[in-house]
């Protein structure tokens, strides 16, 4: 009887350590909270009225305002955002009243996760065009923002590859729909007492939208072929060099790009298997996205 108290005891404690080694996900890299949305966007209920038993009539006022929400663990200052209607809401024929607006200071997303929302006005639009009987519309908008995207990873200076551990852990992105989603490296090579270590960096847009130059370029008519580029800086214990200075051109199949970069003047007598922080920096891009649609109705 003892044996199997004992036993069962024994178990109990086992369970409790494997448990004690499982944590929420991100718990062991640098942002607690992750994904691939940096802001969001959606109209806000309501504004407009989206019920088929509350349709508006020819001339009235109907509110159209977005909903942004930043995702980032620090605020995102005035005017990093534009937000525009599109389609027929902006068209004369159909409606007036449509403006293109630039954000307020975006609030970060507080400790425990919760977001702070703010809304932008872009109409009263009214309609203008025909009714007969009922009919619908379909609002639609897109918005875009500007803001650097840093990664905290892991580089490994040590000659021995199974000294290398994980260069991207989990919660290494913060909330960005452009992220580096892979980073491996090679030991260190010393030659004539001067170590040299090269790492790839993988980067992706895992989003539904498009990376534009800036700003400026967003909601701009954009031939097929136009590249998607954007700027990597790589920082750490030593100077970093990426290929073509940085400048990356994602795939337009795969929407990825693999950075190949180039850590030299390491000092053979400072290697180890301790990871050091490397920080990774994509710049000089905007990132343009549609907002969901809602469909109004409107009678005469």
């Amino acid at each position: 009887m003892k044996n199997s108290i004992m036993f069962m005891a024994i178990l109990g404690v086992l369970a409790m350590l494997a448990a004690g080694c499982t944590g929420p996900a991100g718990s062991t890299g640098y942002y607690k909270y992750t994904g691939d949305k940096m802001v969001t966007a959606s109209f806000v209920r309501d504004a407009p009225v989206s019920l088929e038993t509350a349709p508006y009539e020819k001339g009235d006022d109907i509110d159209v305002a977005v909903e942004l929400t930043n995702k980032l663990p620090e605020d995102v200052p005035a005017g990093k955002v534009k937000v525009r209607l599109t389609g027929d809401a902006t068209m004369p024929n159909f409606f007036t009243g449509a403006k293109e607006m630039l954000s307020p200071l975006l609030k970060k997303m507080d400790e425990n996760g919760i977001a702070n929302p703010d809304e932008i006005e872009l109409g009263p639009i009214k309609f203008v065009g025909d009714v007969s009987g009922k009919i619908t519309k379909t609002i639609t908008g897109q918005y875009c923002y500007s803001y650097p995207v840093k990664v905290k990873a892991n580089l490994f200076y040590t000659a021995k590859a199974e000294e290398i551990g994980s260069n991207l852990d989990s919660g290494s992105n913060p909330p960005s729909s452009v992220q580096v989603i892979a980073i491996t490296q090679r030991p260190v090579d010393v030659t004539n007492n001067v170590g040299e270590l090269d790492f790839k960096v993988t980067i992706k847009n895992k989003g539904t939208g498009t990376v534009v130059a800036s700003l400026g370029d967003c909601f701009k008519f954009r031939d097929r072929r136009e590249k998607q580029e954007l700027k990597l800086e790589a920082k750490g214990a030593y100077n970093i060099e990426c290929e073509k200075g940085g400048i990356v051109t994602l795939q337009e199949d795969t929407q990825e790009k693999i950075v190949d970069c180039t850590v030299k003047g390491i000092d053979p007598a400072n290697l180890g298997k301790v990871p050091s922080e490397l920080t990774l920096t994509l710049t000089n891009f905007a990132y343009e996205d549609e907002i969901a649609p809602v469909t109004i109705w409107l009678e005469a």
